[in-house]
């Protein structure tokens, strides 16, 4: 769960997104339908905004309680998305969880907002570790929006507490009408227990399959092994 959760978590840094239209995915584990996520980005000059919500099928609801919704407001400078405020929401069976992010002009992360407080642990990354990362919601919605080259992504990811590293390789440049299909790594950076950065645990691949759609590339369906099974997000039509 915390895998599949990371690959989401993705920024597309080379090729800048434009604006588009929800994209609504449906998720699951082991082959077991998890819930329904939509990604929504929008540009007007300089400025983006991404909105983001994830909702439980209902008879999981009644156990987990598990809906979640993220808002993100920045800047696009020099083709890349800078993010100037990130709140995510979560609703879980042991209440409500509300956590801000705020990035300074260069995108890099200056404050943080948490309720409930974050623990702190001795494992715990400051915010200074955590320059050039990018906020989650972001991430998310750039690596779902349509853009011109499939394959060719690295990024790291803060999500208030660690520090992730997501990429992605494959054929540059297939043939339009195609599907392609990305090898994809996931890495822990920063923010962890020490038992889970040995090199067993550190890192997990993972795949996305994309098509062609109004002349660019878009995901389909993102897929990772998980210790519950496989887990995927899919484009739903």
């Amino acid at each position: 769960m915390k895998t599949a959760s990371a690959i989401l978590a993705a920024l597309l840094v080379a090729t800048p997104a434009v604006a588009m239209e929800p994209l609504r995915y449906s998720t699951t584990v082991a082959g077991i339908p998890l819930g329904k996520m939509k990604v929504f980005l929008e540009t007007e000059g300089t400025q983006y905004a991404v909105g983001i919500s994830f909702q439980m099928i209902p008879i999981l609801r009644q156990i987990l309680n598990g809906d979640a919704n993220a808002d993100v407001e920045g800047a696009v400078v020099d083709g890349r998305y800078l993010p100037r405020e990130s709140i995510f929401r979560y609703a879980g069976r042991k209440g409500e969880k509300r956590l801000a992010i705020g990035f300074d002009e260069t995108g890099d992360p200056v404050d943080l907002d948490a309720d409930p407080p974050i623990r702190k642990t001795d494992y715990r990354m400051s915010l200074d570790e955590a320059a050039g990362a990018i906020d989650p919601a972001t991430a998310a919605a750039l690596l779902m929006a349509p853009r011109d080259a499939p394959c060719e992504i690295a990024f790291d990811v803060f999500d208030g507490t660690k520090r992730h590293r997501i990429s992605l390789t494959g054929a540059s440049s297939p043939k339009r009408g195609d599907s392609v299909t990305c090898s994809g790594l996931y890495e822990r950076v920063n923010g962890f227990k020490a038992k889970y950065m040995t090199p067993e645990r550190r890192s997990w691949p993972f795949t996305a399959t994309l098509t062609a759609w109004d002349g660019r590339w878009v995901p389909v369906k993102i897929t990772a092994n998980t210790k519950f099974g496989p887990a995927s997000a899919t484009l739903r039509r």
